[in-house]
């Protein structure tokens, strides 16, 4: 009986090897996607003015995304106040480069508006790559201590003024959206540029409160004002109640028709998601999946948790896929409801 032997020549062996190599290459989590970012820096976009909470959010992610991003690139916030966020989104949608060293805090209240065809309606918010939210919240309206207001029946039954930067703003949107639907007598005053202009205006007796703040702003930057009494809220607008803020009412809680309570909710289930990140349309895939994995790290990572704790910073995550899934649900709102709710919000 003959025995065959086959051997393996010298071009197979360089062939089966490359194959390998290959395969090695291109997997998954390989050395590839560990070095994307090396020697490159990350520009991060906020749509505000340094010093309100949505300032502090992104400084506090762009810390720790720098050291837990492989490679650890170097994250600069850049401050792009304008339009209650529309220009942030302008220039993440327009210009940022998309290859990854470019992402935003780009707010659920502009998806919104563009979604109602007010503003920025020639922007797709699906198409944005969105990262994923650092934290549910809810919007407070609030007033000084020696207006008097303590209550929501006070706002609904006594004029009042609040302050408000623009009116492409959240200050502007929901103070407007109570009046529309509740009844309340809230005038707004535009042109404060920022949580700290309208604070001081407050507390300078210039104007009487804001809707526009919200409730992780108070807790972690104006807490001795609430701990003081000198600013009391009298309202909370959101899905759920702020944790520190329990014994402050839901706006929904005063719908008296389930119209009413379909309107206030559709606006206000944007707070699901108030801190909100997405890199431009057409970021790559593998950029895409490395900021989100660093994303879900950081909001996990003990020495973020232990700053967010140090600085009275809510941290309630919401993962790219949860996030991706709330603006999907807020273009899909049926007409009727749309031209309900743009009513609603003044536009």
């Amino acid at each position: 009986m003959t025995r065959h032997t086959t051997m393996m020549t010298p071009f197979r062996t360089l062939t089966s090897l490359a194959a390998v190599a290959a395969m090695t290459i291109f997997l998954p989590g390989s050395a590839t996607a560990a070095n994307y970012y090396s020697g490159k820096n990350i520009k991060l976009t906020v749509g505000s003015n340094p010093g309100g909470g949505y300032d502090a959010y992104t400084r506090l992610l762009g810390r720790h995304m720098s050291r837990i991003i492989p490679s650890k690139p170097k994250v600069t916030v850049l401050n792009m106040p304008g339009g209650g966020g529309l220009k942030s989104v302008r220039y993440t949608y327009l210009v940022a480069k998309k290859d990854g060293t470019e992402f935003a805090n780009i707010r659920a209240s502009n998806a919104l508006d563009s979604i109602l065809g007010i503003r920025g309606k020639e922007f797709d918010f699906l198409k944005f790559v969105w990262v994923g939210s650092m934290a549910s919240d809810t919007d407070v309206c609030s007033f000084w201590h020696t207006t008097g207001i303590t209550s929501f029946n006070d706002i609904l039954t006594k004029p009042t003024s609040v302050a408000a930067t623009g009116k492409g703003a959240q200050a502007f949107t929901f103070p407007n959206a109570i009046n529309n639907v509740l009844g309340t007598k809230m005038k707004i005053v535009l042109g404060y540029k920022g949580t700290g202009a309208r604070v001081l205006a407050i507390e300078q007796g210039e104007i009487m409160g804001s809707c526009g703040i919200n409730g992780s702003t108070l807790m972690s930057r104006l807490p001795h004002l609430i701990k003081s009494k000198k600013l009391i809220p009298v309202v909370q607008s959101g899905l759920k109640p702020h944790p520190a803020l329990k014994h402050v009412p839901l706006t929904q809680s005063f719908a008296k028709t389930p119209e009413q309570r379909e309107i206030l909710t559709a606006i206000f289930s944007q707070m699901a998601i108030a801190r909100p990140y997405a890199a431009p349309p057409g970021t790559p895939a593998k950029a895409a999946k490395i900021l989100r994995t660093a994303f879900d790290k950081a909001m996990k990572d003990s020495k973020l948790l232990k700053e967010a704790k140090r600085l009275r910073m809510e941290i309630s995550p919401t993962d790219s896929a949860g996030t991706q899934a709330i603006i999907s649900k807020l273009s899909a709102m049926p007409g009727g409801l749309k031209k309900k709710v743009r009513k609603a919000v003044g536009r």
